[in-house]
């Protein structure tokens, strides 16, 4: 057999390593390999792919690759692609065909959605059902609640609070194969069971079984809400993610037919981030592999196995060689331990951090160690009084790293990676007012800039207008800016509307004055008046929010483009002096990328459910967040640590390491003999709240910490068993914050800054993490210190005061726009003035002042373009087939649209294809999803006539033809970037298929033509790449059904529609057009009448 390096020489690549050889060229059986961070797990996975295809043992098409995230798949498939074909080109391989076939590299649950659209009707689930996204499910979890007749007596609880505990519930019972009745039947037994327990020796019975009954019923209480949420799933035909990796499972499990038919398929598998499955996930994995002698690989890292909370199993990693053996014996586990990531001082202290974690592993977890030739870095850490100072540290540092000392970019990514969402605000202000450009990713963290929440509660207030807390937003903040005195005014008026409509002054609502303002010349009890400034601004807010009002029917993104004109926003944004606009504008583009993508994946895309949805986001630390986060070149990031798994950057800044923060438990500071201490954390686990699965039913329970309630003989033996069940929480909560600081730490290439405070919002100070501790204590690290803050001296009072509320806190009441902006506004105003007049002269030779002015001004528009680059050149890492078309056709303005999505085209376009789409699946009785991006572009509609277009269709030779898909959801990679689309419909041609795009509008100019090709090419190397067949037995059709007429155009290869998107997508493609080789011919080309025209007509 050809042996791993001598592939890697013929392939032009670095010899791999000896773990590397170890892993690639593993005996065919099932293997777990423990892969560090950075330790180059894609890189062997791809090179184990080729070494099985080279040596004959599997075909590329044979393989199966699992991930957890598009954006692995997508690499990982990119890089297979490119390393077979390289193969092929040195003589290592030959396909049987001249395309090179790929493996199936996919998500886990996209995998599972397959078995179940596939298999599914064996288990009464009917394969068209659709699934559910996050903003869906969250908004059929909120209808459940909001109309439940079920019997919530007693419940104080926020509704918002039952939302997430049916959908967190529902959730683990499907991860962990759960039915809602064992469940509750567990909880009864128990509650009854502890109700009666006795006290010891006689005594009397302690509160604790009293308290624990009563929470287990609370519990209990829940499942009915939970059993209507999965009836209304069923009855609409829909399934969440939880649901279809739950059936998949069982299908595996209960169908062995399904296994053999995975096993014929895929004679490989690989498994990617094995250490974030589930109990399901590791059910459905062994069902359909476990037992049988194939190449299985599973790839993981049990220090980084931080998803916990969303369905990550405690135990799966660790279970792997006993639940897939190899020959009888328990799998092979091999190592990566080499890092070619983190430079040496920043892998001492992540090794330093984790040792405690390798060492309670159940499998061996080598020490990383760092790549030859591989730079010392830094390791930086500071100790700040304050969390403010902190802040500042930390912007100061970042700064330093971000721009040179002429203040231009250096080039260097960096990312500031906050253990909570609660962190952001101080540490976004520190960047800015130092001039740096920031993203703050994620939605909850979105929705705390400040023009991000006024859009919102403009958007809130014209939803509801009872919603006083959104309206005094806009009222006092810099939208109206109205001092006390008005505010008291404005309420005196809507009491005395309250009186002249006879209404109850309790039933008041602010909102009322904005449609109807007092006179001028009214006069309140006690002179309460509302002065004419304020007259004035509350009268322009409330026009805004009729406006919005009026709107509401409009698409999101066209929406919030419009309130924030209505408000002003979009001048304020981009007004900013010391900023570019496109930074200025960078968060409310941000969440009108989030209105976009409500608007096509909700179930009600209405501004009332938008509404409601951003509530349930900013409540919430973790969850309904934007999907997958990646590494920007052009802002310093802002972000959660768990949203920076699987990514790096060259300088990374970790706030907040005090115990409480980080690691994340509730504690209080107090002074002990050996000085300020936190108190010993403390989690009980799935007794706290009411959206938790209880412990013993869950798959991995040897794996958390144990609570008797079966066992204990008395209520006091009760009160120890609950504390010591908390205790053993709470070491388990901090070997999960562990990981979390590893994961942390190493996101870092080659510059880390480790920071805490000693004080905070509290009254006492804040201990120093423990992690930053060990850290500072690391020998290989060689951490230097910036400043380190002494712990105040318990003994002295007036250090053991907050200095933070110590000081008076001022703010200016209201707000008023701060000298810079004011200073602009009549310099712009000046110049504006000066035009008008025809008073602007050119800048003469005895002008010193305005030659220096604009020396002045080109070094700031230089510095500008610098900063800015002008349009962004980088293009999102997955591209749909109607972005790629609006890219082939004008580059610059899908550029543009890429920088600020909306507003959107004319909607009627949008209704006329939903229309005629929604007719033709009637039509062939197979309904499914419609694609709202190709829609939206498909945009030449003058008069939309729909009985004409069904006329059309039903001439045409498709209305007699049966599909075999419509709606197909198709994601390939095409020339190094990811294109998503969905296929119309596809139908049995000869022996292979047509596909067919169903046009409403004209067939345009030559030039849309042109670029429309594009799209038609990309579907049929797609679906030929899914159904496994060459390209050339996929053709593709045009059905324009405005005109009845269909059009076949001649299609480049696979090989030039490679090099065509490669072009397109390249930053220097500015300009190009597609080539005239993608043109539809305009003579020869195949008609259904077979002349030589370039249509045929479907009409007489």
């Amino acid at each position: 057999m050809i042996g791993a390096r001598e592939i890697a020489s013929a392939l032009g690549q670095l010899p791999p390593t000896d773990e590397q050889v170890a892993v690639i060229e593993a005996p065919l059986e099932p293997t777990l390999v423990v892969a560090g961070a950075g330790s180059g797990k894609t890189e062997t996975m791809a090179a184990r792919v080729v070494w099985l295809v080279v040596n004959g043992v599997v075909r590329p098409e044979e393989v199966l690759g699992l991930t957890f995230t598009r954006k692995a798949a997508i690499e990982l498939g990119e890089r297979l692609g490119r390393r077979l074909r390289a193969a092929t080109e040195r003589g290592l391989w030959s396909p049987e065909d001249d395309e090179v076939p790929l493996p199936e590299v996919s998500t886990y649950h996209a995998y599972a959605g397959r078995l179940v659209s596939e298999h599914g009707l064996r288990w009464g689930i009917e394969p068209d059902s659709r699934l559910l996204s996050e903003a869906s499910a969250w908004q059929l979890a909120h209808e459940v609640v909001h109309t439940t007749d079920a019997d919530l007596s007693g419940f104080d609880g926020a509704p918002s609070t039952l939302v997430d505990a049916v959908l967190s519930l529902s959730g683990e019972l499907a991860e962990h194969l759960v039915e809602t009745g064992p469940a509750v039947q567990l909880l009864e037994r128990l509650a009854d069971r502890v109700a009666a327990l006795p006290g010891r020796d006689h005594k009397r019975a302690t509160a604790e079984g009293r308290h624990t009954a009563a929470a287990l019923r609370d519990q209990a209480r829940v499942y009915p809400l939970v059993d209507r949420y999965q009836e209304v799933k069923r009855a609409r035909g829909v399934l969440d993610f939880a649901d279809q990796m739950a059936i998949a499972a069982r299908l595996a499990a209960g169908l062995p037919a399904v296994g053999t038919q995975q096993r014929q398929l895929h004679r490989a598998v690989l498994l990617d981030e094995f250490q974030d499955t589930s109990e399901a996930q590791m059910v459905l994995l062994s069902s359909l592999f476990s037992g049988h002698d194939l190449p299985l690989t599973a790839v993981g890292d049990p220090s980084q196995s931080i998803y916990g909370w969303r369905g990550a199993s405690a135990t799966t990693l660790s279970s792997f060689p006993d639940v897939f053996p190899a020959g009888g014996r328990p799998a092979t586990v091999l190592p990566l331990s080499t890092s070619w990531r983190n430079a040496e001082r920043i892998l001492a202290v992540a090794n330093d951090v984790s040792a405690s974690l390798r060492r309670q592993s159940r499998v061996d977890v080598a020490e990383l160690r760092a790549r030859p030739g591989a730079d010392t870095g830094t390791v930086r850490a500071a100790r700040l009084l304050t969390h403010r100072d902190e802040a500042g540290h930390v912007a100061d540092w970042v700064r330093d790293h971000w721009l040179d000392p002429d203040g231009r970019p250096t080039g260097r990514t960096a990312a500031v990676l906050c253990r909570n969402r609660a962190q952001f605000d101080e540490v976004v202000q520190a960047l800015r007012a130092r001039g740096l450009p920031v993203e703050i990713v994620g939605l909850g963290g979105l929705l705390s800039a400040p023009e991000v929440a006024d859009l919102v509660a403009l958007l809130t207030v014209a939803q509801d207008p009872t919603r006083g807390d959104a309206l005094m937003r806009l009222l006092t903040g810099p939208v109206c800016r109205l001092g006390p005195a008005d505010i008291d005014g404005l309420w005196a008026w809507a009491g005395a509307l309250a009186d002249l409509d006879g209404q109850d002054r309790g039933d008041v609502a602010l909102a009322d004055a904005l449609d109807r303002l007092p006179p001028t010349t009214w006069r309140g009890s006690r002179g309460r008046r509302v002065s004419e400034t304020a007259r004035s601004r509350v009268q322009a807010l409330g026009q805004a929010v009729e406006r919005v009002r009026t709107l509401a029917g409009l698409p999101l993104p066209e929406l919030l483009t419009e309130a924030e004109r209505a408000i002003g926003l979009d001048l304020e944004v981009t007004s900013d002096p010391d900023l570019p606009p496109a930074w200025g504008r960078a968060q409310l583009d941000a969440l009108a990328e989030v209105a976009a993508n409500f608007a096509v994946s909700a179930e009600r895309p209405t501004l009332g459910g938008f509404v409601a949805w951003l509530e349930a986001a900013r409540e919430r630390e973790r969850g309904l967040e934007m999907a997958e986060v990646t590494v920007s070149e052009s802002a310093v990031q802002v972000l959660t640590v768990h949203a920076a798994k699987g990514l790096e950057w060259d300088v990374v800044a970790v706030p907040g390491l005090a115990e409480g923060t980080f690691p994340s438990y509730t504690t209080q500071t107090s002074v002990t003999e050996t000085g300020w201490r936190a108190r010993t954390p403390k989690d009980k686990g799935w007794m706290t709240g009411i959206g938790k699965l209880p412990y013993p039913l869950r798959g991995d329970v040897a794996g958390l910490p144990a609570l008797p309630l079966e066992s204990v003989a008395d209520t006091h033996e009760l009160r120890d068993a609950l504390g010591s069940f908390a205790l053993a929480g709470g070491r388990h909560q901090l070997q999960e914050e562990r990981r979390l600081a590893y994961v942390a730490f190493t996101r870092a290439r080659h510059d880390l800054l480790v920071t805490a405070p000693v004080w905070s919002t509290g009254q006492t100070p804040r201990e120093t993490s423990r992690f930053l501790t060990e850290l500072i204590d690391s020998v290989g690290g060689e951490v230097a210190l910036d400043r380190w803050e002494a712990m105040p001296d318990p003994d002295d009072p007036q250090q053991c005061l907050n200095p933070l509320r110590a000081e008076e806190q001022l703010a200016p009441w209201p707000v008023v726009p701060d000298a810079r902006r004011r200073l602009v506004s009549e310099v712009v105003q000046a110049v504006v003035d000066a035009r008008r007049a025809g008073e602007l002269t050119p800048v003469g030779p005895d002008d010193p002042v305005g030659q220096e002015v604009d020396r002045l001004l080109r070094e700031r528009d230089e510095l500008r373009a610098a900063r800015s680059g002008g349009l962004p050149t980088d293009l999102p890492p997955h591209l749909s087939t109607s972005g790629l078309v609006a890219l082939s056709a004008d580059r610059d303005t899908y550029l543009r649209d890429l920088r600020r999505p909306v507003p959107r085209p004319p909607a009627h376009a949008a209704r006329a294809g939903t229309s005629f789409h929604a007719w033709v699946e009637r039509h062939y009785g197979m309904p499914s999803l419609v694609d709202l991006d190709d829609l939206l572009t498909d945009t030449d509609h003058d008069v939309v006539d729909l009985s004409r277009m069904r006329a059309h269709f039903l001439a045409s030779e498709w209305a007699g033809r049966q599909p075999v898909e419509i709606e197909v959801s198709v994601e390939t990679v095409i020339g190094g970037r990811a294109v998503r689309g969905r296929i119309d419909a596809v139908f049995a041609e000869g022996d292979g298929f047509v596909i067919v795009d169903w046009k409403t509008g004209s067939r345009g100019s030559g030039a849309q033509e042109e670029a429309r090709v594009l799209q038609l090419a990309v579907y049929r190397v797609a679906y030929a790449r899914l159904r496994g067949v060459p390209p050339e037995a996929v053709s593709a059709a045009f059905f324009y059904a405005a005109s009845g007429e269909t059009v076949r155009p001649e299609l480049p290869s696979e090989r030039d529609l490679e090099a065509l998107v490669a072009r397109l997508a390249a930053p220097t493609s500015a300009g190009l057009r597609t080539p005239a080789g993608l043109a539809p011919r305009t003579a020869g080309q195949r008609s259904e009448s077979g002349d030589s025209r370039s249509v045929a007509s479907g009409m007489p």
